[in-house]
């Protein structure tokens, strides 16, 4: 019964998207009124924006040297969590030499 009511339902809203869609296209403005609406900006028009190019990151391979050593900075940093404040360890590491 259930797969019955679903298919009605489905077509009850095809229907009414056909008859919302017709009953759109019918009604049209006069051209004085287009002219009058398309010179004024709309707010969704006002909204857009000009979109940016992706950033673009260059990548440089540097591999270290021979003598290279690993500095490791650790330390302790307070997260508020929603089960409270938890303090976690944060290590920062980078080749020097």
């Amino acid at each position: 019964m259930a797969f019955k009511d679903m298919v009605i339902g489905a077509g009850a809203l095809a229907l009414a998207s056909l008859v919302w869609g017709a009953s759109a296209s019918a009604q049209q403005t006069s051209p004085v009124t287009q002219t009058a609406a398309s010179s004024k900006p709309s707010d969704l028009t006002a909204q857009r924006r000009a979109r940016r190019p992706a950033t673009r990151v260059r990548v440089y391979r540097s591999f270290p040297g021979p003598n290279s050593k690993r500095v490791c900075n650790a330390r302790y940093v307070q997260e508020y969590r929603p089960s409270g404040t938890v303090i976690v360890p944060v290590v920062n590491c980078y080749w020097s030499g």
